[in-house]
């Protein structure tokens, strides 16, 4: 279980950081939309990743048995990995309009508009990558966490509900303002 541990986080490395990577190697300038856009995405993926932590962190230190079902966690029971994802969908965005190269001369075959455009698919590897990695994790595919978390509050209706109503991914925001 070790190696494939340490398997998976080192494919996490390389495949997240892709996009950049891939990016940095182009002359192109960019696109000010993409920017934004992918800007914009980065920093509300951090925003929800680091809030997601944060809160259940808090939430843990009073209520040490409990489930945490408060805040962002009340919209999804995964938002620390949706907010992980959307950052590095951002990091792609950003970077995509460097990753494509298009004709400067002349026709080109489809070929080789396809060669000379190998980065963009290889650099969407990596969300990707995250999204079936998240999703695996939240459906018990890849660890035992989703078991181990009926063990622990299985016989709690609250959670049962919870595991009913609570997106396991993609948060539903209308959650916040449900009333009890």
């Amino acid at each position: 279980q070790k190696v494939g541990f340490w398997f998976i986080s080192a494919l996490w490395g390389i495949l997240t950081s892709l996009p950049h990577a891939l990016g940095t190697t182009s002359s192109s300038p960019g696109n000010p939309l993409f920017t934004i856009i992918g800007t914009a995405l980065f920093l509300t993926g951090f925003a929800m990743e680091t809030t997601a932590d944060y809160q259940k962190t808090i939430f843990k230190q009073s209520n040490p048995t409990g489930f945490c079902n408060v805040g962002l966690w009340s919209t999804s029971q995964h938002p620390n990995f949706f907010g992980n994802f959307l950052l590095w969908v951002g990091i792609f965005i950003l970077n995509a309009p460097s990753l494509v190269v298009f004709p400067t001369e002349g026709h080109q075959s489809v070929v080789e508009i396809m060669k000379a455009n190998w980065r963009l698919p290889v650099a969407f590897l990596s969300p990707l990558f995250l999204w079936t990695l998240f999703s695996s994790q939240v459906n018990g595919g890849l660890t035992n966490a989703v078991e181990l978390a009926k063990s622990k509050y299985g016989n709690d209706p609250r959670y049962v509900e919870y595991l009913e109503k609570v997106p396991k991914l993609v948060p539903n925001l209308l959650l916040l303002w449900k009333k009890d």
